[in-house]
């Protein structure tokens, strides 16, 4: 697999792959990471022809997968926190 581009976007990293047939294109925020592959054809050969599809529509879904992605990560990352001890187990001083 070999880099054959970035699209710039000041949101996020988008870089531009080229493997075995396929296109794959991965978006990166935040430590998160998200790829799409798109495969070679006729229609779809080099990155001038990819360009026009990672279009602004394209981008804001993937943003709003990124927010999800968020979310969940969020989610599962309070859930690996040790518990902490509630202040009320302490004993009170008279």
């Amino acid at each position: 697999m070999r880099i054959i581009g970035r699209l710039p976007d000041p949101r996020m990293q988008i870089t531009v792959f080229e493997n075995d047939g396929r296109f794959p294109v991965q978006f990166e925020l935040g430590g998160l990471t998200q790829t799409y592959r798109f495969r070679k054809d006729t229609h779809l050969s080099n990155l001038g022809q990819l360009r026009p599809f990672i279009d602004e529509d394209f981008r804001a879904a993937v943003l709003q997968e990124f927010a999800a992605m968020r979310q969940l990560h969020a989610t599962v990352s309070q859930r690996m926190a040790p518990p902490t001890a509630p202040h009320d187990a302490l004993p009170d001083i008279i």
